[in-house]
């Protein structure tokens, strides 16, 4: 049944979402449609067990045209699991934009939650 789930965001620009991703946070573009240069309809960046795909906004809304939107907002965060929660801080806090400080959380658990280019919330917790 289930096996896995993978988030397809949307995205004005694939490239400068997968450079962000690449720079900031290490993860590696694997499959890109087209395969090479600036203008991209969709790409996959993977970082350990972690996939996220990138798909620009018209070919998304063509693809699934309820999606239809003007402009496009955030509505969700991204709950990534890490290891060593204070080192990912430390090499985070200069280079990107901090969304919610380090913090213990009522459910115990130490997070902290960033922006990414498109002002999705990434939020990393151990």
């Amino acid at each position: 049944m289930y096996q896995e789930v993978t988030t397809n965001i949307m995205v004005e620009h694939v490239f400068a979402t997968v450079k962000f991703y690449e720079e900031k946070l290490r993860f590696q573009k694997t499959v890109s449609v087209p395969e090479v240069g600036e203008n991209l309809d969709f790409a996959i960046v993977k970082k350990d067990n972690i996939a996220i795909m990138f798909q620009e906004k018209n070919n998304l809304i063509e693809e699934y045209p309820s999606l239809h939107v003007e402009k496009i907002e955030p509505t969700f965060t991204l709950f990534i699991t890490v290891s060593n929660i204070e080192e990912l801080y430390e090499e985070l806090k200069d280079k990107v934009e901090i969304a919610k400080e380090l913090h213990m959380t009522f459910y115990g658990r130490v997070e902290f939650a960033i922006f990414d280019n498109n002002k999705n919330i990434l939020t990393f917790a151990m």
